[in-house]
């Protein structure tokens, strides 16, 4: 407790932003009299709520939102380099991470921030630790919010990123000012050219050595991310620890007695002492090589906690220690707390202690399987044979890979880093093998669900459990029970997810799925595969039709990462491979609730106006989806739909559609508007939400509220509306005023 207690306030504070905590541990220090250990978890409460504050005051204000600012900025991390199409033309691609602050005195946003931009074209090629001054656009870091999916906005605070935008133009030259992040990318670079023998060398050793990710290709991080091996490639804890521990013994067996003969001095110390300073040293230079990255400075200051007390010859109960280590962790960067891998690396020793103290099994048997777990909970991927995986991978890294990519990269040997790229291959070989097995999708469940899975599969693994194990098959209860979110026969759920400037949206009933839009797609990845598919999986759905509006891509772009359709409707079908017509007329029904296809009529529209316009009608309820139709195509349906509760505003609520006389036809309580937050288009158009608020219209828009959820139908005609930000938003999930969306 006396470690433990203020480490988990401070985690509480940065995670809840409440006062309510603080004042009932003052008013328990009343009570009780027990001033210190409380005043000391009072004390680091506070310390976790003001650097809360701090981070989120010094994100971008929203004023200041797609403005050109001028700015002094410095690269302080590598560049990553491509080629991406861009209207349709290849142009040069650069993503970089900026140290800014404004020039010529502007006091809009005082004081020097970390922004992550991108430059396009004709652009100096910038490298690490170059300074200079330039013109960027940013934004303010907001990030998607839905049930499922990465949470950007928690991830930039994190890792203290106040904003996002584009660098516009580089005024004046370039200075070249080095520093560790340009030796990281020369050391990288000449890594490469050593290995270009290798391709698959040439990607991981920079990754392993240098903390350069950037010849890591989509393939070969899926081949890691599926075996559940992907922390390989970081470096954290696992190789930090693995290069101390050996420098600790090098410096006992070697480095220490040479001290003891040449400084009588330090004769006063034991080995085991002595060996630490080269330990850290060697563990300081490997976090140097990282770019003190957040893991990285996580893992070097618990070497650091280990160090110090062994350097005082105090051996306090493993738990203590650990504990020790978080609170430092904390103290350092309380922000730290927002990070999974937080979780994940202090989980791990834990169960390591356990296991240790306690375990059926040796450590590198039985840690695989809890951690497995973990990962399938936090990051939604899971094969049955990720722990068999870590099991081979995770000494090969260890005793072949890392080492001799080091002693490769300090000494500039050729044959030695010939011998970690082999280990590398065999490594590849390895996950391509295995990737080839079954690999049944993980069932169903909340993430309470997820915890106790966990704890079943620690508790199976320790010893010390007084009552019989086929109990703890109860622990696997909420992973065979039916989803209890399903509505009941007659009513139907309509999800609209946010995937920024496009649409997705999901229409749920008793016992089948319909998904309308597939939203956006880009150059490696999708809306559908970071926020839809995940939802599916965890609500373990099907679609059973699938209507993609139209052609363009910010409707069909996720398409492809969608893995089972079902039936596939599209207003165009030539541009939507695989697809049939959606035409008027066509009809079904599910659990009770009717879906009626009312546009196109024919073959003859294309574009925009051949979006497929789905009415659905549930038990004393109904809705409307348009796609991106106009004017054209709403004034040939005016007269022809019957009102609705809820209507989707064509084409994000753009001002060429949602005319008057159609929405007054409609007469809907609500308007949703699937748009992207700070869209260059300004939709909505801000005269046509007006128009609509006038007439009593509910508008909400995804950039505001994240994800929503209304939940349609039943004899007492109450929609429930839930709105992801503020129902489950978090204080990063706010603008900087605080705002309530």
């Amino acid at each position: 407790m006396r470690y433990a207690g203020p480490a988990v306030a401070l985690m509480a504070a940065v995670w809840s932003d409440s006062p309510w905590p603080l004042a009932g541990l003052l008013a328990l220090a009343a009570l009780t009299r027990r001033w210190r250990p409380v005043a000391a978890v009072a004390l680091a409460w506070t310390l976790g709520a003001l650097a809360l504050h701090q981070g989120l005051a010094a994100r971008l204000p929203e004023r200041l939102n797609g403005q050109e600012l001028a700015v002094e900025a410095r690269v302080v991390d590598l560049v990553e380099r491509d080629r991406r199409a861009r209207y349709g033309e290849p142009v040069a691609h650069q993503r970089l991470t900026l140290a800014v602050r404004l020039r010529d005195g502007d006091r809009r946003w005082p004081g020097r921030h970390r922004v992550r931009v991108t430059a396009w074209g004709a652009m100096p090629a910038l490298g690490a630790g170059d300074r200079f001054q330039g013109r960027v656009r940013l934004y303010f870091p907001h990030g998607w919010h839905n049930q499922t999916g990465p949470d950007r906005a928690r991830f930039a605070l994190a890792r203290r990123l106040d904003a996002r935008g584009v660098l516009v133009a580089v005024d004046g030259p370039v200075r070249a000012a080095g520093g560790l992040h340009a030796f990281r990318e020369r050391l990288a670079d000449r890594l490469r050219r050593r290995l270009a023998a290798s391709p698959l060398g040439a990607a991981v050793i920079p990754a392993l050595v240098a903390g350069d990710r950037r010849g890591l290709g989509p393939e070969l991080r899926e081949h890691f991310q599926a075996t559940g091996t992907a922390h390989l490639l970081a470096i954290s804890g696992l190789h930090l620890t693995l290069v101390t521990g050996l420098l600790w013994f090098a410096g006992r067996w070697l480095l220490a007695p040479l001290c003891w003969w040449l400084w009588p001095a330090t004769r006063r110390l034991a080995l085991q002492q002595l060996a630490w300073a080269p330990a850290l040293a060697g563990g300081l230079g490997y976090a140097a090589l990282a770019g003190f990255s957040l893991p990285t400075r996580r893992a070097l200051i618990m070497v650091a906690v280990l160090a110090l007390c062994q350097w005082h010859r105090r051996h306090p109960p493993a738990g203590h220690t650990l504990a020790l280590a978080l609170l430092a962790v904390l103290l350092v960067d309380p922000l730290a707390a927002l990070s999974a891998g937080l979780w994940l690396s202090f989980g791990a020793v834990a169960m390591i202690l356990l296991l240790i103290h306690g375990g059926r099994l040796p450590v590198m048997l039985a840690l695989p399987v809890p951690m497995a777990v973990a990962g399938a909970g936090l990051f939604g991927g899971w094969a049955w044979w990720a722990p068999l995986a870590n099991l081979l991978l995770v000494p090969l890294f260890s005793a072949l890979v890392v080492p001799a990519a080091l002693l490769g990269a300090v000494l500039d040997v050729g044959p030695v880093l010939t011998v970690a790229a082999t280990g590398v291959e065999a490594a590849v070989w390895v996950m391509e093998q295995l990737a080839t097995w079954p690999a049944p999708p993980l069932p169903p469940a909340a993430g309470w669900g997820g915890v106790l899975l966990g704890v079943a599969c620690l508790l199976w693994l320790l010893p010390a459990w007084p009552w019989p194990r086929r109990l703890l098959l109860l622990c696997l209860l909420p992973w065979w029970l039916p989803d209890p979110g399903a509505p009941p026969p007659g009513r139907v759920d309509l999800v609209v997810f946010e995937v920024g400037q496009g649409q997705a949206l999901a229409l749920r009933t008793a016992g089948h799925l319909v998904l309308y839009d597939a939203g956006p797609g880009w150059n490696g990845g999708s809306a559908m595969a970071r926020v839809v598919v995940p939802w599916l999986r965890r609500h373990g759905l099907r679609p059973d039709v699938t209507v993609i509006s139209h052609g363009d891509g910010d409707h069909a772009g996720g398409l492809e990462d969608l893995p089972w359709p079902g039936r596939l409707l599209a207003g165009e079908p030539d541009r939507v491979p695989g697809a049939a017509p959606c035409r008027a007329g066509q009809h079904w029904r599910f659990d009770g609730v009717d879906f009626r296809v009312l546009w196109p009529r024919d073959r003859d529209w294309q574009g925009n106006d051949a979006s497929c316009v789905l009415r659905v009608d549930a038990v004393g309820a109904s809705l409307l989806l348009t796609g991106d139709i106009t004017k054209a195509v709403e004034y040939r349906l005016l007269g022809k739909v019957a009102p609705v509760d809820v209507l989707q505003l064509a084409h994000h609520g753009s001002a060429s559609s949602s005319a008057d006389a159609w929405v007054a036809s409609l007469a809907p309580r609500w308007a949703v508007a699937s748009v992207g937050y700070a869209n260059r288009f300004r939709h909505p158009a801000p005269d046509l939400v007006a128009g609509l608020e006038a007439a009593g219209v509910t508008v909400l828009r995804t950039d505001r509220t994240g994800m929503i959820v209304f939940r349609l139908g039943g004899l007492d005609n109450a929609a429930l509306v839930e709105k992801w930000r503020r129902d489950h938003g978090r204080p990063w999930h706010r603008p900087v005023g605080g705002r309530s969306w």
